[in-house]
């Protein structure tokens, strides 16, 4: 997916160094994408060397030799090519905590409890963070990204909600659960 960010980016914002196009990921994608910024300039240099992106390098007076990406005509086909396939990708969630419930006889419903009501927590606190988010983008930008920005919000808050909903009846399960005194066995 970082490709495809990155080349979006670039097709929507212009040329920009590194530096600007891990500022834009920061701003513009964090709220939807989990992308590791240090891994831009790995991205950068395999998307030049393949030439979805050309580099040019510019010197400004005593400041260092900064260089300056841009989107080649073959890099486009591929942001069309990503785009595509992205829609296409076969949805099938994974949630590693199953694999603690599935072996929670090895834990104390304690422990259980105990993480679900700090999962439940830090729920809360995206959710809320990402609301607010979504509240002031939404003032910011333009006419005409407004709906898709919505969408997008929209998908990641649904997601969060139905975790939160989730995790809020898997505490209270566990709460009433007449075998509390179970693993003691472990």
């Amino acid at each position: 997916m970082i490709p495809l960010y990155i080349l979006g980016l670039l097709l929507r914002f212009g040329p920009q160094h590194g530096y600007q196009i891990k500022k834009l990921m920061e701003e513009q994608l964090e709220d939807f994408t989990q992308i590791k910024l240090p891994t831009v300039y790995y991205h950068l240099e395999k998307m030049e060397a393949v030439g979805y992106i050309t580099a040019q390098r510019e010197k400004q007076g005593a400041r260092p030799e900064k260089t300056i990406y841009q989107v080649s005509t073959t890099g486009e086909d591929k942001f069309k090519e990503l785009l595509q396939q992205t829609l296409n990708i076969e949805y099938r969630p994974t949630f590693d905590i199953d694999g603690t419930f599935y072996f929670s006889d090895y834990l104390e419903n304690n422990e259980l409890i105990k993480s679900l009501s700090s999962h439940i927590a830090k729920l809360q606190k995206i959710l809320s963070s990402l609301e607010a988010h979504r509240n002031e983008t939404i003032r910011y930008i333009p006419e005409e990204y407004k709906t898709t920005a919505n969408i997008i919000f929209e998908h990641h808050l649904f997601h969060y909600r139905a975790e939160l909903a989730w995790a809020e009846k898997s505490f209270k399960s566990l709460k009433e659960d007449k075998f509390n005194g179970k693993n003691e066995n472990h």
